[in-house]
């Protein structure tokens, strides 16, 4: 669909296919989601973008979110924003991740949208969504598994894993994964975030959720550190097409 993959193999990507989406226009996406103005949103930066302006397409090279697999997926960032909720509360709920607005990403000190998703499912522990995707969607969990990409979110549990929130009943990612690098134990968090507690890992409904491989959409307010709650209504208000 005309958007840079990064590299052939899945196991040597620089940074996430997007291609496999196309962006929806305000106009649209209003249209499309216009019976749930009263749903609370939260809004963050997704620092790990960057904009090419040759081809005018936005490069994301960390593994959350995870846009791979016509799923969108948040399991290794904002574990504060994910614990704001218990997982049967974040059913329902929206995420919406904006490009950086940095000058040295490419960006001219304005936030773009990148992806936004209606929460399907939020699973306690890495077994947990790995199981579930196991039986649901294979070629979508194929992409994601953190053995196999270096961007991939969800980790693998080995075959005697008896607690889903320690580390070591886990298969260790790969050697170059975001998390990893350099034999760098960061995933760690991602398994155990604080004490006997993952964070909620989220799962996008695929019919609601929106992925913006080039900028169309701006975000007009000044975000601030954390995450924003809003209503999907007070979110219009800051948002314009290009």
């Amino acid at each position: 669909m005309g958007c840079d993959t990064g590299t052939v193999n899945i196991d040597d990507k620089k940074w996430q296919d997007l291609g496999r989406w196309s962006g929806k226009t305000l106009q649209e996406l209003r249209h499309q989601i216009a019976g749930y103005q009263s749903d609370e949103v939260r809004v963050y930066t997704v620092k790990t973008t960057k904009l090419i302006e040759k081809s005018n397409h936005v490069q994301h090279w960390g593994s959350g979110p995870n846009l791979e697999g016509d799923l969108a997926t948040l399991c290794t960032c904002k574990h504060n924003m994910q614990l704001s909720h218990t997982c049967e509360k974040w059913k329902d709920r929206w995420i919406l991740g904006l490009t950086s607005r940095a000058k040295s990403n490419g960006f001219s000190g304005k936030h773009y949208l990148l992806y936004m998703m209606k929460v399907e499912k939020a699973f306690d522990s890495h077994k947990e969504m790995y199981e579930y995707l196991e039986v649901n969607n294979k070629k979508s969990l194929r992409i994601k598994n953190a053995i196999e990409n270096r961007l991939g979110d969800i980790f693998q549990p080995t075959d005697t894993c008896t607690n889903p929130i320690n580390p070591l009943m886990y298969k260790n990612p790969h050697g170059d994964h975001s998390h990893s690098y350099d034999g760098d134990t960061l995933w760690h968090k991602d398994i155990v975030y604080t004490t006997n507690k993952c964070a909620p890992l989220l799962l996008g409904d695929r019919k609601n959720t929106f992925v913006w491989p080039t900028p169309m959409i701006i975000f007009d307010k000044n975000r601030g550190p954390g995450n924003m709650k809003l209503t999907l209504k007070d979110l219009f208000g800051f948002l314009s097409a290009i």
